[in-house]
């Protein structure tokens, strides 16, 4: 349907081309016929007042009246045409009024002017030949045929013997024909041309103007790739000088708290209070220890966007990566009172990045401590199948809104203040998944509110 609405459209231009053409033909043939009626009248004039004698002009003045007429109705087309108005109109009565004057030529030549009615013969198919170059063809078969009827007629009244009669009629009637195809040919071919042509020239304007658009996006993908150099160099100045003072920090911290455990007290309510101290010196800890984990996810995650870090695959035992994340959060999990358990076969192996996938692993336990309902359930699961490793942690806290999940994995997504959507650790989640050719998901298990699901090449 596309190609036939194409090439309609195609045949429409090259109708409206044919148009401009014979419009144009008729603006030519109109100043043409103004010029040689112009001459002519001034031929007549001329010989009227200086050649003819006066007792002898009688005879002459009809052909003055006819060249003025012509010559003025001449002028009236080429007005009309340079208006535009009922072009197609104008064309065909000029045509006819050119047929009429030679026709009024030819019965004025008289019975046995053969010579003269030759030439006007002439000058008939000259004029046949005009409008085939200003009219549609069926005007100018209709015009052949009446101009062959009017050579038959005016040549037996010239007196020319039947072969000649028959001879005019075949070659009149053969040279219509042959001009109307002719002028037809003609202006489809200049319309053509012409398409081609403007065709051509918006080719040409569109492929400067497409080029012009590939230098600005060019341009703009320096600006934005300078501005992504910037912004790395920026994320890697801003982790190196934060990463001094929170090492000082929990090495200030974890000093307090080993000194705090060689200190002896009498009193049972020292004790107690000596505890306390404690329990909030290993909480401080632990959150300095989280803040510098996440001060390292944003150096790890400029550093997947940009494909710096490709994973180093090694055999590793699933389950124990787990009990290691798990040990590592216990802490938080005992503070918030959740049960923390973990599930996976003691022989599964897989061939991953040992760091990147702990760091996924952390990032998700992270989020589900943050989530969780105080006394709910957390639990580090995993499985495998013939090609894919699945690494789960699901917990008891609210479900996800629905409103959230399309964008839960990406950078930029924000729409709250749910717990799920602080930080970059989802968005860390999914980069290192993809590094090992893999995929973040949120899915619905049974028992759980909210289950995230890694899925990994199980060898790499």
């Amino acid at each position: 349907m596309a190609d036939h609405g194409k090439l309609e459209g195609l045949d429409e231009a090259i109708r409206l081309g044919v148009e401009e053409v014979r419009y144009r033909n008729g603006l030519a043939l109109a100043g043409l016929r103004i010029g040689l009626r112009t001459v002519t009248l001034a031929l007549w004039l001329g010989s009227l007042v200086w050649v003819i004698p006066a007792a002898e002009r009688r005879p002459y003045w009809s052909p003055v009246i006819v060249n003025t007429a012509h010559l003025a109705i001449g002028g009236w087309v080429l007005a009309w045409l340079l208006r535009r108005r009922r072009v197609r109109l104008v064309l065909a009565v000029a045509a006819c009024v050119d047929v009429l004057v030679v026709v009024f030529a030819g019965w004025i030549s008289g019975p046995g002017d053969q010579v003269g009615v030759g030439f006007l013969m002439g000058v008939m198919e000259l004029m046949l030949l005009f409008a085939a170059f200003t009219l549609p063809r069926w005007q100018v078969l209709a015009l052949g045929g009446l101009i062959t009827i009017w050579e038959l007629v005016v040549a037996v009244r010239a007196g020319f013997r039947p072969d000649m009669v028959g001879a005019v009629v075949v070659v009149t009637a053969t040279f219509a024909v042959a001009v109307t195809w002719a002028g037809t040919r003609v202006a489809e071919l200049a319309s053509r041309w012409a398409l081609d042509q403007y065709t051509g020239r918006l080719v040409q304007l569109h492929a400067d103007e497409l080029a012009q658009a590939n230098r600005e996006i060019a341009a703009q993908r320096d600006q934005v790739l300078a501005a992504q150099a910037e912004a790395e160099m920026l994320t890697r100045l801003v982790v190196h000088d934060l990463k001094n003072p929170i090492a000082a920090l929990l090495q200030f911290a974890s000093l307090a708290l080993s000194r705090v455990g060689k200190i002896e007290v009498a009193s049972a309510s020292g004790a107690a209070e000596l505890e306390v101290v404690s329990e909030d010196l290993r909480l401080a800890v632990g959150e300095g220890q989280r803040l510098a984990d996440m001060v390292g996810d944003l150096l790890l995650i400029s550093r997947l966007e940009s494909a710096a870090v490709r994973p180093v695959r090694q055999p590793t035992p699933v389950r124990a990566l787990l009990e290691q994340v798990a040990h590592g959060a216990h802490l938080r999990a005992e503070d918030r009172k959740v049960m923390l358990a973990v599930r996976a076969p003691s022989e599964l192996l897989a061939t991953v990045d040992l760091d990147l996938v702990r760091r996924l692993l952390e990032n998700l336990v992270n989020h589900a401590l943050r989530s969780v309902d105080r006394a709910g359930r957390l639990e580090l699961a995993a499985e495998a199948d013939d090609t894919r490793l699945i690494l789960a942690v699901r917990n008891t806290g609210p479900p996800v809104p629905a409103e959230l999940r399309p964008q839960l994995f990406e950078k930029h997504g924000r729409g709250d203040r749910h717990p799920l959507r602080s930080g970059l650790g989802l968005y860390l989640c999914r980069l290192v998944a993809e590094a090992h050719g893999g995929s973040m998901a949120l899915v619905d298990a049974p028992g759980w509110s909210a289950a995230f699901e890694a899925r990994l090449p199980l060898q790499g």
